[in-house]
């Protein structure tokens, strides 16, 4: 399973509903801006609030078990969501985000195994054009999706077919992974997709 970074983004406070609605309250909320938690497992972290926590479990849960793209293409990087606690006059935002897979550890004959097992056992044939897309370069979504001739009104299908299972299948990462959601975020292929990528290039050259 992988592991979930949450990071308390924003607080924004409603103070026209607090003095219409809420009881004076002397103390609220603990959390600062910045602080981050890790989630283990899908686990809920130690010292993160439990109510922040109800809002946004199901998302973590998905995310360690490697799911993601929550509503069709809804945030920049799959891999994440942006969750608001349930506080209705002050709520957080909090950016959660898959940032290690966890492996088990595999016996030697299944090393052995994945050491020999061809590419169509690796990837689908849509992430194999990733891949060979790609290549040694690091390129921006819009580039890849031009390279692979599909319009850019068709970026829900490029990230649902492409994008998002290269990612779970750790071919390719982020070239910005600390600015998950910078604007025209690029891609790289890990050393798993080179090595793919390699295994590829020499198939078609030795085809051709």
């Amino acid at each position: 399973m992988s592991k979930v970074r949450i990071t308390a983004i924003r607080q924004t406070v409603y103070s026209d509903l607090m003095a219409k609605y809420e009881n004076p309250i002397e103390h609220t909320c603990d959390i600062k801006q910045g602080q981050q938690w890790i989630s283990i497992h899908g686990e809920r972290p130690d010292g993160l609030c439990l109510a922040a926590w109800t809002s946004m479990c199901k998302f973590v849960e998905a995310l360690a078990k490697g799911r993601g793209n929550f509503y069709d293409g809804w945030m920049r990087n799959p891999m994440s969501a942006m969750i608001s606690c349930n506080d209705g006059f002050r709520p957080y935002s909090f950016y959660i985000e898959t940032i290690e897979e966890q492996h088990s550890v595999a016996t030697q004959d299944e090393q052995k195994q994945n050491m020999h097992r061809a590419p169509k056992d690796k990837a689908s044939l849509r992430v194999q054009k990733l891949v060979l897309v790609i290549g040694k370069n690091v390129l921006p979504r819009r580039q890849i999706m031009a390279d692979l001739g599909m319009r850019q009104n068709s970026r829900h299908t490029f990230i649902n077919n492409y994008l998002r299972p290269a990612l779970e299948q750790q071919m390719i990462v982020m070239a910005y992974p600390g600015t998950p959601n910078k604007p025209e975020q690029a891609y790289r292929l890990t050393a798993k997709g080179l090595a793919l990528w390699t295994e590829l290039t020499l198939k078609n050259s030795n085809i051709q």
